[in-house]
């Protein structure tokens, strides 16, 4: 009797195992990976409000750049930084928030760094009243249609943030950027540029 009673506890024992391991996907940043990712720059975060590099999550990648240095003489230099205000404040691209193809229709895969997300917004981040979301797609197809195409999945992300998780929709706004913002160091057609961006506009 003994075995058996001794196999079945190891049984249950490495199926709770498994259901632990398993409960979110290796590539999912955690709601402390966003947090920390979007945190206001006041906070004191290293590299203007990047994550450390030791402890990063490789699934939320901060995509805040430094501003450039303000010795440079050249006044032309005012207008890319205008024109990509990520530049100035924290943000982080979510690469594991995907899309069936083609659609704004967000894969199952995409629930559990939605929900860290809006944990992130409610918790870490309530007293952050303005984030931007933005969709970006590579350049492959026509510029309206991709246009189109992300700033429904834009919306998407957005929608399921106010209606799933509570997130007050006045601190959204989504913004779709179809192919005009490429990542950085990446080709427009790069399959790097079909992802999601959060920014806080306040940061």
């Amino acid at each position: 009797m003994r075995p058996h009673i001794v196999s079945a506890a190891l049984g249950l024992a490495l199926l709770l195992a498994a259901g632990t391991a398993s409960a979110e996907s290796p590539g999912t940043p955690t709601e402390s990976d966003i947090g920390k990712a979007l945190a206001p720059k006041s906070r004191g975060l290293p590299t203007m409000g990047t994550l450390p590099p030791a402890p990063g999550n490789p699934a939320v990648e901060p995509t805040s750049t430094a501003p450039s240095p303000p010795h440079n003489p050249k006044p032309k230099q005012t207008t890319p930084a205008a024109a990509n205000p990520t530049d100035a404040h924290p943000s982080a691209t979510m690469r594991s928030i995907q899309f069936q193809f083609g659609s704004a229709q967000l894969t199952p895969d995409s629930i559990d760094t939605l929900k860290n997300l809006g944990n992130a917004l409610n918790h870490e981040l309530a007293d952050q009243p303005h984030f931007r979301i933005e969709g970006h797609t590579d350049a492959y197809g026509e510029a309206g249609l991709n246009n189109k195409l992300s700033q429904e999945r834009a919306d998407a992300v957005k929608d399921y943030l106010v209606k799933e998780l509570g997130v007050a929709e006045g601190r959204l706004e989504a913004v779709g950027k179809g192919s005009t913002d490429p990542a950085p160091g990446t080709s427009p057609y790069s399959a790097a540029n079909r992802r999601v961006v959060v920014v806080n506009l306040e940061g």
